[in-house]
């Protein structure tokens, strides 16, 4: 473990120097891009959002902050290692504890995408995670999931999760659909709910 943190913490150091010199390098792949490009700008334009959750962090995650200036964003990744490409504030959890690092109604977005089936794969861990982001949501918040469609990623496709059976379908941010499949080859979907208002 004390080797790869090692490895990761270079890794972003180096990336780091890169990126400030306006070479940021980025995840290639088109479901990648359609979140950099149109989602979270969108997020970032949307006045109503204000505290953000992105789950799950890599090296092609680091920069996620940096495209949401005007929030208040904090990232969670179960993996201690990869707290080098997390936030300035960042939660070690597994997404299931969620309600034990966040309060009930404090956040106005969750961002979970390439979590789904990529660790995040029991059907109970799955069900505490998403039933525990959908109580960390303010009334109105969204949660926006991307995911793959395909074996051995997709064990629990999001019609079969009981958590989000409390949550409205809603359009995906700065897109006109709640419903897309961002990449063909490995069918990375992205859907949007919304928690319903109170009252």
């Amino acid at each position: 473990m004390p080797a790869k943190a090692d490895l990761y913490r270079t890794a972003a150091r180096m990336l780091g120097t890169i990126d400030k010199r306006g070479w940021v390098l980025r995840y290639r792949y088109g479901d990648r891009r359609l979140l950099e490009d149109v989602v979270l700008p969108e997020l970032n334009r949307d006045p109503g959002v204000e505290t953000l959750l992105l789950v799950g962090c890599a090296w092609y995650t680091r920069h996620y902050p940096q495209l949401l200036p005007r929030k208040r964003v904090m990232t969670m990744e179960i993996d201690p290692a990869k707290a080098a490409f997390g936030g300035d504030s960042h939660i070690v959890a597994n997404m299931a504890d969620i309600t034990e690092h966040l309060p009930s109604e404090s956040l106005d977005a969750v961002i979970c995408n390439g979590v789904l089936g990529w660790g995040l794969d029991e059907p109970d861990t799955v069900e505490a995670a998403f039933a525990g982001a959908a109580t960390c949501l303010k009334p109105g918040g969204l949660f926006l999931l991307g995911w793959n469609d395909i074996p051995p990623r997709n064990g629990c496709p999001p019609d079969t999760i009981a958590a989000l059976d409390g949550l409205e379908i809603s359009d995906i941010p700065g897109l006109d659909t709640h419903s897309l499949i961002a990449l063909e080859r490995n069918q990375h979907c992205y859907q949007a709910y919304r928690k319903p208002d109170k009252g």
